[in-house]
């Protein structure tokens, strides 16, 4: 993988786990009925929630060579998907933002302030959408199948997910039954994640190019993929640990669960990079 590729890794990442936070936090919030802790619980976890949306925009902009260049992804929306994907995450940025303001400064009613958490959770969505139309390309063939949306995808509902697990219970956000359910869910998707690349790995063999094989590279990274698997094991045991106990004393516990889930997410997605070619001579 080239060193290029690295803010791409980072961005994809951290965008994923952002939306997929920011949809957890959104259904807890729906079940909050008293708008004096549904105010102080969002402008503490979506904070978080914004700030890796700007680290991965900061990312991203290293690919581009100058941030200064970041401008002129815009300039084909609707004809571009890089361009869509940064207009659509950029939305969604600006809606979070603004809710996250409201609540912080306690502008607005409560039925406005509720509106914009809902409309930031469906740009959210969207975004999601048009990040994974950028890699939809007729001339990568390892990227335009359907394990590349599933791949995504799997990282807004398991890294995701375990992000919004660990801001809620880190600001007493949660409930040792909410957590227990929010963590077997969490499990199940771990282990249909694990299924699925077992899967993407066996379809390798399947995709050539006159100059290409996809199992001639594979062996290189081999070692991430076990690596990616291992933290993923460590991530979900742990992740059980932390359902089970105090609310307060599993924060500690859950966030190197995340710590190691976003790890293996970083593998993987480098793997996705590292495994490119094209059906032509690149």
């Amino acid at each position: 993988m080239h060193f290029l590729e690295l803010p791409l890794v980072f961005f994809t990442v951290l965008a994923q786990c952002a939306v997929g936070g920011y949809l957890v936090i959104t259904a807890r919030l729906a079940c909050i009925q008293d708008h004096n802790q549904q105010r102080l619980l969002a402008s503490k976890t979506i904070f978080f929630v914004l700030a890796f949306m700007a680290i991965g925009f900061a990312s991203s902009t290293m690919h581009l060579g100058s941030p200064l260049r970041a401008f002129n992804s815009l300039n084909r929306v609707g004809n571009s998907g890089l361009s869509n994907e940064i207009l659509t995450g950029s939305i969604f940025f600006a809606l979070a933002g603004i809710y996250w303001l409201t609540e912080v400064l306690c502008i607005s009613k409560p039925n406005i302030r509720s509106l914009l958490r809902y409309l930031a959770a469906i740009a959210g969505v969207i975004f999601m959408v048009a990040m994974i139309k950028v890699y939809l390309i007729e001339t990568v063939p390892l990227w335009n199948n359907i394990f590349t949306p599933i791949d995504f995808i799997f990282t807004v509902i398991t890294a995701g997910m375990l992000f919004g697990f660990l801001l809620l219970n880190a600001f007493n956000g949660s409930s040792v039954k909410a957590n227990k359910v929010v963590t077997a869910v969490g499990l199940l998707l771990i282990a249909a994640h694990l299924v699925i690349m077992i899967a993407r790995i066996l379809s390798f063999a399947t995709i050539n190019t006159s100059i290409h094989h996809a199992t001639a590279n594979l062996h290189q990274y081999t070692p991430m993929i076990m690596t990616q698997c291992i933290l993923m094991i460590i991530a979900a045991i742990l992740w059980v640990r932390a359902a089970h106990r105090p609310i307060r004393h599993n924060r500690f516990v859950a966030l190197i669960a995340f710590i190691a889930l976003f790890a293996a997410e970083i593998f993987g997605r480098g793997v996705f990079y590292g495994m490119h070619f094209t059906v032509g001579l690149v």
